[in-house]
């Protein structure tokens, strides 16, 4: 049976607190008043069943539930990494590294703080020529993802951090899964599914260098996806690499151009300035 750990507990009775609702009006039907009590304050454990039950009594949906619990602490990790990759920083991003590097040698079954130090190193990586990441930790890394049940936010936000140190293949193969978990279940809550599209148009881009070929059916997939226009810059990013593989297949630069003049049209300074780095990146790859 599919336990919940007890780590969800203490956000429960927050949630709980927050409207009133006593220990046994929430239990009620459910679970004793003892036993949830106990998993509250961490020391019991409950069905995944049970747990979505226990919700309904307190009028919170299931997806908001989980996101409360664990994006707070991936964000302030991701704000501080992603603070350092912009600035260029990569004294920080070593650090980083470093620290995770050894948290995780202390705690080798712990996956969490091995993907952590995953996203460090991608970032870091990304900025320097300092190839830190092993081939064990690749394969440890292939192995946790590929694993992957269910795409929770978790799992969604680890991938799109970490898949840039991955093969071409098992990219594009868990990204495809991705697309289709997300189109079956209707991930539309726009937190997830913000990062769900951040994951899926990281991946186009990696394999736009890599292998555009993979790259190309990605976008194919992409564009299956229900993209609102609240969504007009990851559009705009996912025509851009379309262009880059017209480009690459024709040394066709025309539509690349559309799209950044657009950008310039739009005062959209930052994506122009990103779009013209990209293409940069594409004409020293590929001529």
């Amino acid at each position: 049976m599919v336990m919940i750990k007890n780590i969800y507990g203490a956000k429960f009775r927050e949630l709980r607190k927050q409207q009133n609702i006593t220990l046994t009006k929430a239990a009620k039907d459910i679970t004793s008043k003892s036993t949830l009590s106990l998993w509250e304050n961490g020391k019991d454990n409950l069905s995944f069943n049970q747990v979505l039950e226990l919700l309904k009594h307190i009028h919170t949906q299931p997806i908001e539930f989980i996101e409360n619990i664990i994006s707070s602490d991936l964000l302030s990790l991701s704000e501080k990494i992603h603070l350092a990759y912009v600035a260029s920083d990569t004294v920080t991003l070593h650090r980083y590294v470093i620290k995770k590097r050894e948290l995780s040698k202390k705690h080798p079954q712990n996956n969490d703080i091995f993907l952590e130090y995953c996203f460090t190193c991608m970032f870091y990586q990304d900025l320097s020529s300092d190839n830190i990441f092993t081939k064990y930790d690749k394969i440890r890394l292939t192995n946790i993802l590929t694993n992957i049940s269910e795409w929770n936010y978790k799992n969604i936000f680890y991938f799109g951090n970490t898949l840039g140190l991955l093969d071409p293949e098992n990219i594009n193969r868990l990204c495809s899964s991705l697309i289709t978990y997300s189109i079956n279940e209707k991930l539309y809550h726009q937190r997830w599914y913000n990062e769900v599209l951040a994951a899926i148009l990281n991946s186009i881009s990696i394999l736009v260098r890599r292998n555009y070929l993979l790259a190309e059916k990605l976008l194919d997939r992409f564009d299956q996806m229900k993209v609102s226009d609240g969504y007009a810059c990851e559009k705009m990013h996912a025509q851009l690499y379309r262009a880059f593989i017209t480009y690459i297949k024709t040394k066709d630069n025309r539509r690349i151009y559309e799209i950044i003049n657009a950008c310039k049209a739009l005062n959209l300074k930052e994506l122009e300035d990103g779009f013209i780095t990209g293409f940069k990146q594409i004409k020293q790859i590929y001529g």
